[in-house]
């Protein structure tokens, strides 16, 4: 038998000597049941459809950006190569570990559709992370007498397909695209708060203050934007 202990696949084929992958899986996309009643409610037949051949599976990978920088407007959403479409990310910082980049999909996919030939992949924002262990900047600037201790970038489009006769996917095509950045921070000697400066980012709300008892003042805030479509 082999061993399977520390055994990463890596789905989307990004780590390298600065992001080194620390966690992967592969889950079977599970398959719908439609089922046949008789006159009194009982079933009498049954049919499974939606992933018969197997194909379609969820793939996730963590990396873990240890050493170096990474602009994550070098990564993408969408088909990454033939049957295999990126639908979320979501990379994270803190003042307690390196950053961490999470890359979740469908592998097994039909051809992606190209519609009047636009592109099939959404760039990432122009954000450099860098690789060590701290809390880090997405888009904004700290606000005087506080501190940043945490922020997250959130991406994501849809991932459309198209069912024959019998339940079974014959076409898939991507479409939207959003993200939306988040920041936590501690007040020293004034309240948290943030400007956020990356050009299309939208500041949706503001940090507020959370005042525990004996407590340093807390707060967050998020900005959301527009993943641009791209060959």
């Amino acid at each position: 038998m082999s061993n399977k202990f520390g055994a990463l696949t890596d789905h989307f084929s990004l780590a390298s000597d600065d992001l080194v992958l620390v966690d992967s899986s592969e889950v079977p996309v599970a398959q719908d049941r439609t089922d046949a009643q008789d006159e009194n409610g009982d079933i009498t037949a049954s049919a499974f459809h939606g992933n018969t051949a197997g194909d379609l599976k969820e793939v996730s990978c963590t990396y873990a950006l240890k050493s170096g920088s990474l602009n994550l407007n070098t990564l993408y959403l969408g088909e990454l190569e033939t049957g295999l479409v990126a639908t979320s990310l979501e990379a994270s910082t803190s003042n307690t570990e390196w950053p961490q980049i999470t890359i979740s999909g469908t592998k097994g996919v039909e051809d992606v559709c190209n519609p009047d030939s636009a592109g099939t992949r959404f760039q990432l924002p122009n954000i450099t992370l860098q690789g060590c262990k701290r809390a880090q900047i997405m888009g904004f600037t700290v606000g005087d007498n506080c501190k940043l201790t945490g922020s997250s970038l959130s991406a994501s489009i849809e991932l459309a397909q198209q069912e024959d006769g019998e339940g079974e996917p014959v076409a898939h095509g991507v479409s939207g695209g959003t993200y939306e950045v988040s920041a936590d921070f501690v007040g020293i000697t004034a309240s948290p708060s943030w400007t956020v400066t990356l050009a299309g980012l939208t500041e949706t709300q503001t940090p507020g203050s959370a005042e525990g008892q004996a407590a340093w003042h807390t707060g967050s805030g998020t900005a959301a934007g527009t993943l641009t479509r791209t060959v």
